[in-house]
């Protein structure tokens, strides 16, 4: 009994030091991304206007731009701290949906948690013990404990943040209904990167220092003359680090829901009622296929942070 109540308080520690954990890498991420995407957004409005487009107080005809579902649309506009603008997006607020989620959930295990669980609690212990032994324990041979809070917390997040992307929500234009979801925006795509970019050199340089750390990066038992151009190469793989974990995310977001969304299209424009029935068929199957493509991205980008951050902790080759 001693031992069940022990566990019990914990899973309890471990829950609220990894909401906190969550809660400020979100924020984070959320003014970061925000500042990138307006910074990226004023560049844009910098550049000339293009040979053939009407001029200021030209008018045009409305056309319809699939482009305009992946500018930044603000929909809270919100004074700024300097350089920091604090305006509520169509990506933010999909990374406030998801904090709130994760919150809600994080409070209900909490508060929840029996010696005989339900099936909440059985999921929620799954998820962990995924997470844990599944992923960073499986991968990393030091560093588990220290690195477990920011590998899990980064999986939950992107798993929510998938799956709300698969709740249709009243922010497209005209706000109408629209497969969107924070994973979705490349801005934030590249600020989940960079925070395993930052860590995983982080962890390196701290256990090994930071010489020791940039020598390791050619083999020692490798001949002279080729140390350095292995050290070169893997100098840029770590760059390609950074751009895989963030584009291999964002692109399979956006590629899931414009499929839904080209499929859900067809089903309206087409008149036959055959091929709606068909078209609506296959769009239920690719939906069922986007519930396990947020799971498996989830689990590919956790793995991947727990493979570079356990290699820079133990540089063997």
């Amino acid at each position: 009994m001693t031992t069940g109540i022990q566990q019990n308080r914990c899973r309890r520690s471990i829950a609220r030091r990894s909401l906190t954990a969550a809660a400020l890498a979100l924020l984070l991420v959320a003014l970061l991304a925000g500042n990138l995407a307006r910074l990226a957004a004023a560049s844009e409005s910098a550049e000339p206007t293009p040979v053939g487009e009407p001029a200021a107080g030209e008018t045009k005809e409305e056309q319809f731009d699939v482009a305009k579902e992946f500018e930044r649309e603000v929909l809270v506009a919100l004074p700024s701290v300097g350089p920091v603008d604090l305006s509520i997006t169509k990506g933010v607020a999909y990374l406030l949906i998801t904090l709130g989620v994760i919150c809600v959930g994080a409070f209900a295990v909490n508060r929840g948690v029996k010696m005989q669980p339900g099936r909440f609690q059985v999921m929620m212990e799954a998820i962990y013990s995924l997470t844990r032994d599944g992923i960073v324990g499986s991968v990393m041979k030091s560093g588990q404990e220290t690195w477990f809070p920011y590998i899990g917390s980064a999986f939950v997040f992107i798993l929510v943040s998938n799956l709300v992307g698969l709740i249709p929500l009243p922010f497209a234009e005209g706000h109408q209904l629209s497969f969107y979801s924070a994973t979705a925006n490349l801005n934030v795509a590249i600020m989940l990167a960079l925070c395993t970019f930052l860590f995983t050199h982080y962890a390196g340089i701290r256990k090994n220092g930071l010489a020791r750390y940039l020598v390791n990066w050619a083999p020692a038992s490798a001949p002279t003359v080729l140390k350095p151009p292995i050290w070169a190469i893997h100098a840029i793989s770590e760059i390609f680090r950074l751009v895989s974990l963030s584009v291999r995310l964002f692109a399979n977001m956006v590629a899931g829901h414009a499929i839904l969304a080209v499929f859900f299209a067809m089903a309206v424009v087409f008149q036959s009622f055959l091929a709606s029935v068909v078209l609506q068929g296959g769009s239920t199957l690719i939906y069922l296929f986007e519930v396990f493509v947020a799971f498996i991205q989830a689990f590919i980008f956790a793995i991947l942070s727990a493979v570079y951050i356990g290699g820079a902790l133990d540089q063997d080759h």
